[in-house]
């Protein structure tokens, strides 16, 4: 019963099926936009286009579907559906799949003393029937209230610009390094999704994915440079954290912020927050939401990324010698 009720295990597993989605869609606006095919195959455009359309229905539907299994599919993609002509986008999308979740999950409950001979119609006829009719009349309820401010929402992010713009760019790099992957982390996340499936390019995405590239890349750059300050143990671990870094998975810093506290939190937060910084004011931006260093030269300001990458890593790497430094070798606070 706990796992019904686990929101944040309902919300990764819509986002897991959403993010290639995300990706596909735009990296293939971003081929059909920059690559060699640019301005001569606006296929490639439409159909990146018509990929990001479905991915609120996919978020909401495996939203849905963590809860109540099959049974929510239908329901789910219904609630996203809606989300997205309804304007409450992403927290519609994120509101209405716990809608049809726990929709199916009451149908169940209504229906479970009912004769075996219509067990049967249940998974395809009651459940999916009822399961999108009342989602759907709760989306009328969902859309009105939450589509003005997640229009105003959609539409500040947009419209970010300058100060305003590299403010918001470091919030978001330090909440990336905070926890590394946990739900404070995946805010700043869900951010850069919501600028990226509205703006296909995003400045706001580049600077979430710099930050979040940053504490396994210069926890790596600071076992090879400095390697006395850390057993033979973690220095073999430098290849694994600058793979997992270059990837865009930040959970390789973990370990060692465990085990040396602010001497390694502490520089990954600024290094982090400073790359994010660099990004805005160098108006870098990314075509997809994951990838890593792997995506990033299908836009035209890899350079600028690159550069915001490797100021912010280096500068953590550094902090981390100073920290050590001011401690006694090795010790671990």
């Amino acid at each position: 019963m706990k796992e019904r009720f686990n929101l944040y295990k309902h919300i990764m597993n819509g986002l897991s099926f959403m993010l290639p989605l995300v990706v596909a869609g735009g990296l293939l606006i971003a081929i059909a936009s920059y690559g060699l095919l640019a301005n001569r195959f606006p296929y490639f455009n439409d159909v990146g286009l018509l990929v990001l359309s479905y991915t609120y229905p996919i978020l909401a539907a495996y939203i849905a579907y963590s809860i109540a299994d099959r049974p929510g599919i239908a329901p789910g993609i219904i609630a996203g559906a809606l989300a997205l002509t309804g304007k409450s986008y992403f927290l519609g999308a994120l509101l209405g799949g716990f809608a049809a979740g726990y929709t199916v999950e009451l149908l169940k409950w209504l229906f479970s003393k009912t004769p075996k001979s219509i067990s049967s119609l249940k998974p395809m006829l009651i459940y999916p029937l009822l399961g999108v009719l009342i989602t759907s009349l709760l989306m009328l309820a969902l859309n009105y209230i939450l589509s003005p401010f997640s229009e105003w929402l959609v539409q500040a992010i947009i419209q970010l610009d300058g100060l305003l713009l590299i403010i918001t760019a470091m919030i978001l790099g330090g909440l990336m390094a905070i926890d590394l992957g946990g739900p404070i982390n995946k805010i700043a996340f869900f951010i850069g999704i919501i600028s990226i499936v509205h703006t296909y390019d995003s400045i706001l995405m580049a600077a979430v994915m710099v930050s979040g590239m940053i504490p396994p890349l210069a926890i790596a750059l600071a076992l090879t440079l400095f390697k006395k300050d850390f057993t033979q143990a973690e220095y073999l671990q430098r290849k694994n954290n600058m793979m997992m870094g270059l990837s865009f998975i930040s959970e390789g810093a973990i370990p060692f912020v465990k085990t040396y506290k602010a001497k390694v939190h502490f520089p990954i937060i600024i290094g982090s927050i400073l790359g994010a910084m660099v990004v805005a004011m160098l108006q870098a931006s990314i075509p997809a939401p994951h990838g890593g260093i792997w995506i990033i030269f299908f836009t035209t300001t890899w350079w600028k990324f690159l550069i915001a990458l490797f100021g912010g890593t280096l500068i953590a790497a550094l902090l981390m010698k100073i920290m050590m430094l001011l401690g006694a070798p090795h010790e671990r606070t």
